[in-house]
């Protein structure tokens, strides 16, 4: 009896954890960021106010007591460590930011016009949270600020790109020459989103077809020898009529999308 009562016992945790982890993301992670950013703005108003008094009283101490060598020099270390703490506060409010950016998309289902290059850029913010997207990687990122917005909810571009950029991430695993070159342009009609990495991996003939027939593919992911996450990135965008396309040549593996606006 105690065994089934121990198996019962897990099965009511599990059970239990996935309702906690269901609304972990949409509920619990942006209260736990908004409880955190009033703090985190406390400290970075407190620390650049505190480096213009410790500034400002060392000047004003100068004019009136001749300090010796040693007094100077300790004063302007002291200053000096005020200015460190200052500069890793707003650090730590840039990465309170590139996290907080990341979940309020993902939350936010509402369609609207968006820039995409705008996006991209805090996407690849937040992807240096991956270390060996950070370290092991060579990134060159070109992005037009000026292209014309799309429409779509941030939530939907959001989890569809960082995809379709961690899916290259993942198949230069086995490269020796790890690089990664994320593209913005745009014409008289479309967007186009192009992802090019240096992998020894080509796409399948399943994730070919998926790519640029979508139309005519007809098929489950169950159905096909296809990554389940590039297939679920490209289906969830093909409802804003976006069209891909696939490359190889050159070293490079190429995933494009061209988005109408």
């Amino acid at each position: 009896m105690s065994g089934q009562g121990g198996t019962e016992e897990r099965d009511t945790f599990k059970e239990m954890m996935k309702e906690f982890e269901a609304s972990f993301a949409t509920e619990l992670i942006p209260g736990i960021l908004h409880n955190f950013a009033n703090p985190l703005n406390g400290i970075m108003g407190r620390s650049r106010l505190l480096q213009r008094r410790a500034t400002k009283n060392l000047e004003n101490i100068s004019e009136y007591v001749e300090l010796n060598e040693e007094m100077l020099r300790d004063c302007k270390k002291i200053i000096d460590d005020v200015v460190l703490i200052a500069n890793e506060t707003d650090r730590l409010f840039n990465l309170f930011n590139d996290v907080a950016g990341k979940f309020y998309r993902l939350s936010d289902t509402t369609v609207r016009k968006i820039n995409l290059s705008e996006l991209i850029k805090t996407e690849l913010a937040f992807f240096d949270f991956y270390l060996d997207f950070k370290h092991q990687v060579k990134k060159n990122i070109l992005l037009d600020d000026g292209i014309p917005e799309v429409t779509g909810s941030p939530a939907d571009y959001s989890i569809a790109l960082s995809t379709l950029i961690r899916h290259a991430m993942n198949s230069m695993r086995d490269s020796e020459i790890k690089v990664l070159i994320v593209s913005t342009t745009s014409d008289a009609t479309h967007v186009c989103v192009r992802i090019e990495n240096t992998s020894v991996h080509s796409l399948n003939d399943d994730e070919k077809e998926l790519i640029q027939n979508w139309d005519n593919f007809g098929k489950s992911y169950d159905e096909t020898n296809v990554d389940r996450d590039l297939f679920n990135a490209v289906s969830l965008l093909k409802k804003y009529n976006v069209h891909f396309q696939c490359e190889e040549g050159a070293g490079f593996n190429v995933i494009s999308a061209r988005i109408p606006y």
